[in-house]
């Protein structure tokens, strides 16, 4: 007989999952790194405007191999000109796959909120 017992996966890991899921979408800004003298300073402003994601999840019963279920609400950035369906759309695509495979939870729902759109050349300016 195998042992059994429950696996709980906290939120944070579900969060890292999102956020991973979210650098393979390439319309999603999520560049939050900064170089140079100012690089702390500039980390601690850039969170203030880098992805927030929330985590609801539902634990599975009581035995192993039973899937819980989690839910996410995401406020992002995206690209100026994209199309803003069709980027969600592959966000939530995306990360229900991430998900999903790592962890044995099934996705519920992926709400996503779009904060602000950013221009290229913001972009730029940010990567000099």
């Amino acid at each position: 007989m195998e042992p059994t017992g429950k696996t709980i996966i906290h939120e944070d890991v579900f969060a890292e999952v999102a956020r991973n899921a979210m650098t393979q979408v390439n319309e999603v800004f999520t560049d939050t790194s900064k170089k140079g003298p100012v690089a702390g300073l500039a980390q601690i402003v850039s969170e203030r405007f880098a992805p927030q994601i929330t985590v609801k999840k539902n634990e599975p019963e009581d035995t192993e191999g039973s899937a819980g279920k989690v839910s996410f609400e995401l406020k992002v950035e995206l690209l100026y000109g994209v199309n803003i369906p069709e980027v969600t759309q592959r966000l939530r695509e995306t990360m229900v796959k991430e998900v999903e495979s790592l962890t044995g939870y099934t996705v519920e729902k992926i709400d996503i909120n779009v904060e602000r759109l950013v221009r290229p050349e913001k972009l730029e300016a940010a990567k000099a």
